[in-house]
């Protein structure tokens, strides 16, 4: 393997190439990084990749990926979607963001649990995780906790009807289903299946074949987690928010849409959140950095970092285990530091 400051190898899959060091990044940094996984002060991740100015600088893979493995991306799917969603808006497919949903989905009535808060669910609700149904995947007892619609015949049907617990947009709870719920108002708006939505739509004008979506009980698309991709095709949808929408120079997602989904509205766990998107902003010494992320459990990150012009993806596989948000540290003390030189 070459070193951190060598050039990254170019593979004619539309990924412009170029060096740390020519693009303005300290590779000792990343070469320290290094060095602490060869020594086992921290467990490696399956890969890591930067880009800085719209160019691939470094590429890293371990524990037998490769660069041609598509990876499981578990929850940061979730803001996959949100980009589809984005373009479904665009064209007109859906009402709006505040347009009721059940009206929209009324194969699955009678709905259980009838409430008049249900009937104001929408799909702003759905991507802020705002929903109001007694839907949190962070409690453990939640009728709506994804392991117990996992478990069940319909994914869809099981969240619809669900009981509310309070007014849509009240507050918020990280509710996986809800993210369902929204790829079937996409799939049924656009009168297709949400992976052909996104191959026509998001992945093809990408160049990017090697991609595969998991199926949801009840004939929908798990839109909420487990879309497989190529490390470098995680990293073009990073480039395409921190370019506005725009992959090399064509334009895939709204504009507006990107202002739109990375804004931190409100606090969710240890960050703010967006339409599917993290918030965040990084201390690197007296320096913050803000960031928009995409996250998944086990170590999937996509940071895109708007001020530095650099992306960052992180693969892993600490499934339910600490180092799920290793890349955290790793991104901070390693890759921001080599951006900032320090």
């Amino acid at each position: 393997m070459e070193g951190p400051g060598s050039p990254v190898d170019s593979t004619g899959d539309g990924w412009p190439v170029s060096s740390l060091e020519a693009e303005g990044m300290n590779p000792a940094r990343l070469a320290e990084l290094e060095r602490k996984l060869e020594a086992g002060d921290y467990r490696a991740p399956d890969s890591l990749l930067i880009v800085r100015n719209g160019k691939l600088v470094y590429e890293r893979y371990w524990n037998g990926f490769r660069r041609d493995t598509p990876h499981d991306l578990r929850s940061a799917t979730k803001s996959v979607t949100s980009m589809l969603t984005g373009i479904a808006l665009e064209q007109k497919l859906l009402p709006g963001l505040d347009a009721p949903i059940l009206p929209l989905l009324s194969r699955y009535a009678p709905f259980q649990n009838a409430d008049a808060r249900k009937e104001r669910l929408t799909p702003r609700h759905l991507l802020e995780m705002r929903t109001g149904l007694a839907c949190n995947d962070w409690q453990e007892d939640s009728p709506g906790k994804e392991e117990r619609m996992y478990d069940s015949r319909d994914w869809v049907k099981f969240i619809l009807d669900l009981p509310m617990v309070e007014e849509p947009g009240q507050s918020s709870a990280y509710c996986t289903g809800g993210v369902v719920v929204l790829g079937a108002l996409v799939e049924d708006a656009a009168g297709t299946t949400f992976p052909e939505f996104s191959r026509r739509h998001l992945f093809e004008p990408l160049g990017v074949t090697d991609f595969a979506w998991q199926a949801a009980d009840g004939g929908r698309t798990d839109t909420g987690g487990h879309l497989h991709l190529r490390p470098r095709d995680f990293a073009r949808l990073g480039q395409v928010m921190l370019d506005g929408g725009r992959w090399q120079g064509l334009q895939v997602l709204p504009e507006d849409w990107v202002r739109e989904s990375t804004v931190g509205r409100h606090p969710l766990g240890d960050s703010k959140y967006g339409h599917l998107w993290w918030v965040n902003t990084f201390g690197i010494g007296d320096t913050p950095v803000e960031a928009w992320f995409a996250r998944g459990n086990g170590g999937q990150y996509l940071f895109v970092f708007p001020s530095l012009n650099l992306v960052a993806v992180f693969t892993g596989s600490f499934y339910g285990q600490p180092e799920s948000d290793l890349a955290l540290e790793l991104c901070g003390r390693f890759v921001l530091a080599s951006a900032l030189r320090k």
